[in-house]
């Protein structure tokens, strides 16, 4: 494995750092903090560069809140200049880590994401007869700090570069990550990269796919996945302290399709699963209501409907999307 050693040059450089800035903002450039980093933002990127070089810079206080979509989450905003930090750092780091990964790894990845594992799974199940479905028990707030470090200066081999992730990580508590830093996502994938080798490379599992925590694993022989799950829960306690979420861990029949990432596969078509309807649903019926209200705008109704529309366009949804959009006019 090659080891990166001189890149701290690279993430304290001023137009790194000014290019970090332009992508902390985005759909934040109104915000009161944003505005005053912006205000003075040549000056405000030399004292940040400063601190970097001379290590006086500490992560801010987190602003914590609540989201109860599809269930409730402890959601974290580091302060902006932080973000500011955060996208430095993994401008320079993200392709170091990401020329390591799986490539059937489809979380947080420049051309992977949601509609690509979906159809890399819908592929698998067709070759398949059972898939065995994982999910990861509480993944982010069960990362350990020194299996993670270690895990990253295996791959980060210069010592200031270190020194500021070690700071990110510790930022949020002792142990685990703070969801909703950009430096957390790709931690994460590092980290489960560690169970992508050993199922690809020690079980020899060809037929294997991961979107962050949740992965799929598929094969002929129902007995045989039992075991696999069995060598994985080793793994995942023994290696990387985490535990499998026991109910959400299970063999299906590939015929009977498995739920994964909002849709309902089988091996020749796919559906929007409940769940996902529902939340559309509500949320559908809340823009009516705001746009009745005056509160939303047409356009910013109209982008909200047709983002959905185009997630569902990758199922077979024609009657359900025409159900539920009935006389609406977009």
């Amino acid at each position: 494995m090659k080891t990166y050693r001189r890149l701290f040059d690279s993430v304290t450089a001023f137009p790194n750092l000014l290019l970090a800035s332009k992508l902390a903002q985005r759909g934040k450039r109104f915000r009161y903090e944003t505005a005053c980093f912006n205000f003075g933002l040549e000056k405000d990127l030399v004292k940040l560069q400063e601190e970097l070089i001379s290590g006086a810079w500490t992560p801010g206080a987190y602003h914590s809140f609540t989201v109860f979509e599809p269930k409730e989450r402890p959601i974290v905003a580091a302060p902006y200049r932080d973000r500011v930090v955060h996208h430095a750092l993994h401008n320079i780091i993200e392709p170091v880590f990401d020329a390591g990964f799986m490539g059937d790894s489809y979380a947080c990845r420049d051309g992977k994401g949601t509609h690509a594992a979906l159809d890399r799974a819908q592929d698998f199940l067709r070759l398949s007869r059972f898939v065995l479905q994982c999910d990861v028990r509480k993944f982010f707030f069960s990362i350990n700090h020194e299996t993670l470090r270690s895990i990253i200066s295996r791959k980060i081999g210069c010592a200031r570069t270190l020194a500021v992730i070690y700071k990110i990580i510790a930022s949020g508590g002792s142990v685990g990550l703070p969801i909703g830093n950009l430096t957390s996502q790709l931690f994460a994938n590092a980290y489960l990269n560690e169970l992508d080798r050993f199922v690809k490379q020690g079980l020899g599992r060809r037929r294997y796919l991961r979107y962050m925590d949740d992965f799929l694993i598929f094969g002929d022989c129902k007995s045989e996945l039992a075991d696999i799950k069995i060598k994985i829960a080793g793994f995942l306690e023994d290696r990387l302290q985490l535990k499998l979420k026991e109910t959400k861990s299970v063999i299906h029949h590939a015929v009977n399709g498995v739920s994964f990432l909002g849709f309902r596969l089988f091996p020749c078509h796919r559906r929007l699963t409940g769940a996902n309807v529902a939340k559309f649903v509500k949320h559908f019926k809340a823009l009516r209501a705001a746009r009745r209200g005056g509160t939303v705008g047409f356009q910013e109704m109209n982008a909200s409907v047709r983002a959905w529309v185009a997630h569902a366009e990758h199922g077979n949804t024609w009657n359900l999307r025409a159900k539920i959009l009935s006389g609406v006019p977009l």
